[in-house]
């Protein structure tokens, strides 16, 4: 059954959101970033000298960047050969892989149908301000997702404006929100803090699943990161008695198995 269909509310983003003067150093470290994630850079990643001379820097400037962004993962250097964008591969860490909500569907022969609730931008709650590290507004959508028109996913998921503002005018009853941040923003996630936890329902939230007060369900909230910066903050509620079948390549610390 199909809970009684909500109005959802959009307010579309019309102002620029402004942003902070950065230094030398930190505006080359995000025209590589920004290359990374639009696949300008593929392999090889300007030199020190090059960048120094593009920039109109020292090379000690140029070299602070590239220093930074190896410690952050997103390049690896060789000597003697250069700098290069390190390979990745899927996220195969934590309880789930970051996937879209569609891949959960297929793989239980499920029909996968989504009612935004509502999507606007706000200014954040200090809570989230302080997540996504951003003093500007954010983006918040509310979306309920159906497996067989049965409510299985209740999602509050806010997004750093800029760059994602323009999310606001996106079908998304149809694409989803990661389909839309690295298909067509660009935006590589490279980083997930999560947190899961098993709940009962208030409520509130009890009705939009059409059970009791109290129904259990699986809890999860993620930051996601695109090299250093947050872009997006989700909590899932999703239902207790799913389960999820998947494959995946995993990766060991071997610390953890010393005795």
């Amino acid at each position: 059954m199909i809970p009684k269909r909500l109005k959802p509310v959009f307010i579309q983003a019309h102002a620029n959101v402004m942003t902070p003067k950065v230094s030398k150093y930190e505006t080359i470290k995000q025209y590589l970033l920004n290359g990374i994630a639009s696949r300008t850079f593929t392999d090889t990643i300007p030199s020190e000298n090059q960048l120094a001379q593009q920039f109109g820097v020292s090379r000690m400037t140029a070299r602070r960047a590239l220093d930074e962004l190896e410690r952050n993962g997103s390049v690896e250097r060789i000597p003697g050969k250069g700098t290069f964008v390190r390979k990745t591969t899927h996220y195969t860490r934590g309880f789930f892989r970051v996937r879209p909500f569609r891949k959960w569907a297929e793989d239980i022969h499920a029909t996968l149908t989504t009612r935004v609730l509502e999507a606007r931008l706000m200014d954040p709650p200090r809570d989230i301000a302080r997540k996504l590290q951003t003093d500007g507004p954010v983006v918040l959508l509310r979306i309920l997702n159906f497996f067989d028109d049965r409510p299985v996913r209740y999602a509050i998921r806010y997004l750093v404006a800029d760059p994602c503002a323009g999310i606001l005018e996106e079908n998304l009853e149809q694409v989803s929100v990661h389909d839309i941040l690295i298909n067509k923003y660009h935006l590589a996630l490279t980083k997930i803090n999560q947190s899961m936890t098993a709940i009962g329902l208030s409520p509130k939230l009890a009705s939009l699943f059409d059970e009791a007060p109290g129904y259990p369900v699986f809890y999860f909230r993620r930051l996601a990161f695109s090299y250093d910066n947050p872009i997006t903050y989700v909590e899932n509620y999703m239902r207790g008695e799913m389960a999820f079948d998947d494959t995946f390549t995993p990766q060991f610390d071997q610390t953890d198995f010393l005795p």
